[in-house]
């Protein structure tokens, strides 16, 4: 059986319906066996979700927390079907990964 290393895509309680906060998801992964960790919170067009100032500033997070490799990035929205994003360049040059994702909420056709 192979041994999953990686979650890529998980979001933490500044998503608005995430229950654990960074640490307590790297613990879990750790307690897992998991080697990295992609914290992907929504994108801003996600009612409830992180303001544009926590993509901002997620280089103050450790990329590393007990023995886990943290990835910070953002689950980006598409927003119709020219491929327009909700994140701009200036916010995507920050993160280590990035996701994308369409939500019915955000979709602008």
């Amino acid at each position: 059986m192979r041994q999953i290393l990686i979650d890529a895509h998980t979001h933490t309680v500044a998503s608005g319906h995430g229950y654990s906060t960074i640490q307590e998801m790297a613990r879990a992964a750790a307690d897992k066996g998991l080697q990295v960790l992609g914290i992907t919170e929504h994108g801003p067009s996600i009612q409830g979700t992180c303001s544009l100032l926590y993509f901002k500033n997620m280089f103050v997070v450790p990329r590393e927390m007990y023995g886990i490799r943290l990835l910070m990035g953002c689950e980006v929205n598409i927003l119709d079907t020219t491929g327009r994003l909700d994140l701009n360049e200036e916010y995507m040059d920050r993160l280590d990964i990035g996701v994308a994702g369409i939500h019915v909420v955000c979709w602008q056709g």
